[in-house]
């Protein structure tokens, strides 16, 4: 959906406080969201952004990250990394559980081994290692599903910083390239060390993906040392026969 369909699919002011509405159409009263604009493209719900614990926002909503609605929609390949960001994190979530489940396993399992074989019975001494063993099992699995969530985190900070950037890169050019990081914190509610960074990502690549504005900016002047130049070998001649005469 564009934005002017959006736009149009927002009533015409507040219906909880009856307060003027914003051009993206949220109340400037109690701050109430409205119209398709607002409306989350992973959960479908109409809802506001908020901080997370990321440098950037996610829906109030289903608490998935999510770009502020500004005046350029946000394309499908953002939706897309967004949706990839969302998915990491959920199984990085899922592996940190895990992990923390494993590793309370292991301790009451290690905590019971040590009871019964040390105080309870006496079994021989394979017996001893074989049940030490296998009571430090799940805190093997504890360290291999912290890798994974590691691994999934790392992934999702990835998805994350490339859909921003590609937010950063739209906005940018939706305002013909002359936007500045204040203008870009406020359109993305980043703070503006933030906006520079993506800023200078999106330069960056500009530079990358236009060769000829860069070569036009840089240019290399190569230096070649003097070459001695001999003279002809008839002027040698001449010269050295007027010399004799």
């Amino acid at each position: 959906m564009t934005l002017p369909a959006a736009l149009e699919a927002r009533p015409d002011a507040c219906s909880v406080c009856s307060g003027p509405l914003d051009p993206l159409g949220r109340c400037v009263k109690c701050g109430v969201v409205f119209g398709e604009a607002y409306r989350c493209p992973l959960c479908q719900a109409i809802s506001d952004v908020e901080a997370s614990d990321t440098p950037y926002t996610r829906c109030r909503s289903c608490g998935a990250p999510r770009i502020p609605p500004n005046e350029s929609p946000v394309s499908d390949a953002e939706v897309a990394l967004l949706r990839s960001a969302r998915s990491e994190q959920l199984r990085a979530a899922a592996f940190r559980a895990g992990s923390g489940f494993a590793l309370a396993s292991g301790a009451i399992s290690l905590l019971v081994t040590l009871v019964v074989v040390f105080l309870v019975t006496s079994p021989p001494a394979f017996a001893k290692v074989a049940a030490l063993i296998a009571s430090l099992v799940p805190f093997a699995l504890s360290f291999l599903a912290l890798r994974r969530a590691r691994s999934h985190a790392k992934n999702f900070d990835s998805a994350l910083q490339q859909a921003w950037f590609l937010a950063a890169s739209r906005l940018v050019q939706a305002h013909g390239g002359k936007l500045d990081a204040k203008e870009l914190a406020q359109l993305l509610r980043v703070d503006e060390a933030r906006a520079e960074l993506l800023l200078a990502e999106v330069n960056v690549q500009d530079l990358l993906q236009s060769p000829t504005e860069l070569s036009a900016r840089v240019r290399v002047t190569e230096l070649s040392e003097p070459v001695e130049v001999a003279a002809p070998a008839d002027e040698t001649s001449t010269t050295s026969h007027v010399g004799r005469t």
